[in-house]
């Protein structure tokens, strides 16, 4: 069993970022396309980055992430959402090969087997993190901060690799493991943490326990949180060995427990909603701006839409608030049957997959395309208006600094959602002209405590999302 735990790293990854010193500028570093599913705004672009690699051994490099790979997305429900990603590797040169292990820590196995070594790697990546001997932690968090915006800021998800044989990994902002034989396992088990933000279902001490997705103090049926999944196989409300106030979703059956299970019901669930907080599986649509409506012919309308595998995604199409027949991804429209002047043609699409239940999960993962029509003057512009998002800065303690611009004039709302769903700020809806617009939303009026948060830009009903950190 692999015993890491999420809120030590990410607590401890948090502090490095304002301790350690930057020891040299993070440099531009060859960039491998690994696996290119669509455009990169279109997906989930996960990035490996390696520690403890000299350039003789950047092959091995690269033979590592395609190892990491190729169980990755073997592993449910990676495996049935694989199109919704990409992956890069970084190619970063540490001076030296290897990784630290100062032998600090209580449970180091003897000298003979695992030495002491301070190799000069690029991120400080060491053993004995926390006094525990298999917590092998990046030190240099600004660095790797700079290594992605300076290779590939359009990241969603940094992976690190760690070049030793031996046995180690965490999870926090960046999930990390080293290239032991269980190396891939043992990512897909920190991935848990890192994107999907779940706890570890072993007791780690009182010092970690915190709600979460799969874990909490709740333990009243109707009210605790995956309420909705009690009663099948292997799902209950299971205390924690090591404090019986605590729960969790299952026991001995699940890969935030034990290596080499899968994930339980209630995980599974949480990786789906949060690739559904990360992408739009609309990828693409027709008519646009430069297809007019000619009244005397019909036209076709046509989505492009990413779908899982299988294909649980669910189309529907209404005209002026009347659904239609045919739910497919395109749709003939008769222009001679249109009576009146505006019309409106919807596209929703919905994931009906059976894996998650949340009770806002058709809700919130409902996606939509809405064409304004005039019979008379053509087909006015898809309301699934061209908008771009940045924030700064990222961690923030106070003020979160806001830029959106707008190919045109649109109808907009902002609202900061946490990561349990919660919604702690909603601007309200207003217009904005074509152009830039800045703003800055102090976070200290806010029930904003520390962790990780969704920024939703909700324009015309369709939601552009970044992540953002809050340090306090």
């Amino acid at each position: 069993m692999f015993s890491t735990n999420f809120f030590l790293c990410r607590v401890i990854l948090i502090a490095v970022f304002f301790c350690f010193s930057i020891q040299s500028i993070a440099q531009k570093f060859k960039l491998d396309t690994i696996l290119l599913n669509g455009p990169v705004d279109k997906r989930i672009n996960m990035v490996y980055l390696g520690d403890g690699y000299t350039q003789n051994e950047m092959t091995k490099f690269v033979s590592d992430v395609n190892k990491s790979l190729s169980l990755l997305f073997e592993t449910f429900p990676l495996n049935r959402y694989r199109n919704y990603f990409n992956v890069f590797a970084i190619e970063v040169v540490s001076p030296q090969s290897g990784i630290k292990h100062p032998r600090t820590a209580g449970d180091c196995p003897v000298a003979s087997e695992h030495g002491a070594i301070n190799p000069n790697n690029y991120f400080g990546t060491t053993f004995d993190f926390a006094g525990i001997h298999r917590l092998v932690v990046p030190q240099s968090y600004s660095l790797i901060n700079q290594v992605l915006a300076t290779n590939f800021p359009q990241y969603d998800q940094a992976l690190i690799i760690a070049n030793t044989s031996f046995y180690g990994g965490s999870g926090g902002d960046f999930a990390t493991a080293t290239a032991h034989q269980s190396a891939p396992e043992i990512m897909i088990h920190e991935i848990g943490h890192s994107f999907a933000l779940l706890a570890d279902e072993y007791w780690a001490g009182s010092q970690f326990a915190r709600e979460m997705p799969n874990m909490t103090q709740q333990k009243n049926q109707p009210l605790v949180k995956w309420k909705n999944w009690l009663g099948t196989p292997n799902i209950g409300i299971f205390p924690h060995t090591g404090d019986p106030n605590w729960f969790k979703p299952s026991t001995g059956t699940c890969k935030m427990e034990m290596l080499f299970k899968e994930f339980c019901s209630v995980c599974t669930e949480t990786f789906i909603e949060r690739i559904h907080q990360l992408t739009n599986p609309i990828e693409s649509f027709s008519p646009n701006n430069n297809t007019p409506l000619s009244i005397e012919n019909n036209m076709t309308f046509k989505v492009k839409s990413l779908t899982p595998l299988p294909n649980t995604l669910r189309p529907t199409w209404t005209l002026n608030g009347v659904k239609q027949t045919n739910q497919t991804d395109s749709l003939m429209l008769n222009v001679a049957a249109l009576n009146g002047v505006n019309h409106t043609l919807q596209y929703s699409i919905t994931d009906t997959t059976l894996f998650s239940r949340a009770d806002n999960h058709q809700s919130l993962h409902t996606y939509n395309v809405l064409w304004n029509i005039n019979k008379t003057t053509g087909i006015s512009e898809p309301d699934l208006i061209e908008a771009s998002l940045q924030l700064y800065p990222n961690p923030t303690e106070q003020a979160l600094n806001v830029s959106v611009k707008f190919n045109k004039p649109s109808k907009a709302e902002i609202r900061i959602v946490s990561m349990d769903g919660r919604e702690v700020y909603k601007s309200g809806t207003q217009w904005y002209l074509g152009g830039s617009h800045q703003f800055n939303i102090d976070l200290n009026n806010l029930k904003v405590i520390s962790g990780t948060y969704i920024f939703q830009l909700v324009v015309n009903g369709n939601t552009i999302t970044k992540e953002f950190i809050r340090l306090r």
